[in-house]
């Protein structure tokens, strides 16, 4: 069962995510991340939260001044793993160019990703270094998301509510992101059938977007004045974006590449992290506090029907509207 601890933020977490639209952020990807209190495990050892004074900690948290930050190719290994079970057929045929879409995203950013065959068991993984992929059937991926977030079967009922519509978790603390491809299939294909080119290029987007999360991103329709937009000035979606579910090619700002070398590199923003145990709702709370950011108004929107009457793509990590059980 879980500690009182770990109850009472699994109970606070779902009290928050009551309401929150579709564009509340880290609560549509990691509503329940600070279930897992597993900083140390699926990575580099956590070397431990040190104590700061409150200067430091403002210090360290802001993001106006990265300090030095390597900007050098770096090299990523990504450990995928395809479930050989029947429906997955699909996603076999599409991941080989959607990977290379993946691969042609990073090396933009200066991020040389090196795919490695994964197996049923996730090898040695270490953040910043080797991180794995898991596209599973929807039952697996239930059970692996279960097992991540430690949820035990009384709150099951409840997590599967705050999950609907919900295609992938890409897990900080692990180093892995798990997809449940049917889910993919039914949320983001739908309207699609038959369109491989295109649902390939989904495919692509949504391995990029979730990766971005293992890099140490955040949504980009987190807070309303962190000078990283949605869209780009050329109208290229950004890819930490939650809409990016029926583009085909992805953008990023300058200040999510210094990011993400910053993190790669074990500068400043991995140091953030490491401060919260890898724990992203601490993190975005003490990036909140410390650069005045500013968190988006919940809004209550509905998904509305083209002009053929047919429902517009759902997002990659939606927040749907959650209703009392």
């Amino acid at each position: 069962m879980f500690s009182s601890r770990k109850h009472y933020i699994f109970t606070l977490i779902f009290r928050k995510n009551k309401g929150k639209n579709r564009g509340s952020g880290w609560f549509g990807h990691f509503c329940l991340i600070a279930l897992l209190g597993l900083g140390g495990l699926g990575g580099a050892p956590a070397l431990g939260a040190a104590n700061l004074s409150p200067q430091e900690e403002a210090a360290l948290f802001s993001l106006a001044d990265l300090g030095p930050v390597d900007l050098s190719p770096k090299t990523v290994t990504v450990e995928v793993f395809v479930s050989p079970n029947s429906e997955l057929d699909a996603c076999r045929r599409m991941l080989p160019l959607a990977w290379e879409r993946v691969q042609q995203f990073y090396a933009r950013m200066g991020v040389n990703l090196v795919y490695a065959e994964g197996r049923p068991e996730p090898g040695a993984l270490a953040r910043t270094q080797r991180l794995r992929v898991e596209l599973l059937p929807h039952k697996e991926w239930l059970n692996r998301s279960f097992k991540a977030f430690n949820v035990e079967p009384p709150f099951r009922l409840r997590f599967l509510q705050v999950c609907r519509d919900k295609c992938a978790f890409a897990h900080l603390p692990l180093s892995i992101i798990h997809i449940s491809f049917k889910r993919f299939e039914e949320t983001e294909l739908k309207d699609s059938p038959g369109k491989t080119g295109q649902n390939r290029d989904w495919l692509a987007n949504l391995l990029v977007h979730e990766l971005g999360h293992l890099m140490g991103l955040y949504h980009t329709d987190e807070f309303t004045n962190d000078k990283i937009p949605e869209v780009l000035p050329d109208k290229t979606p950004n890819f930490m974006s939650q809409r990016i579910a029926f583009k085909s090619r992805l953008g990023f700002v300058e200040r999510q590449k210094l990011m993400v070398h910053s993190y790669l590199s074990q500068g400043k923003v991995y140091r953030q992290y490491e401060q919260v145990d890898f724990d992203p709702l601490r993190y975005l709370e003490k990036v909140r506090v410390h650069n005045g950011f500013r968190e988006r108004a919940p809004q209550k929107t509905k998904t509305a029907p083209d002009a053929k009457g047919r429902s517009q793509p759902r997002t990659f990590d939606d927040d749907d509207e959650d209703d009392e059980d």
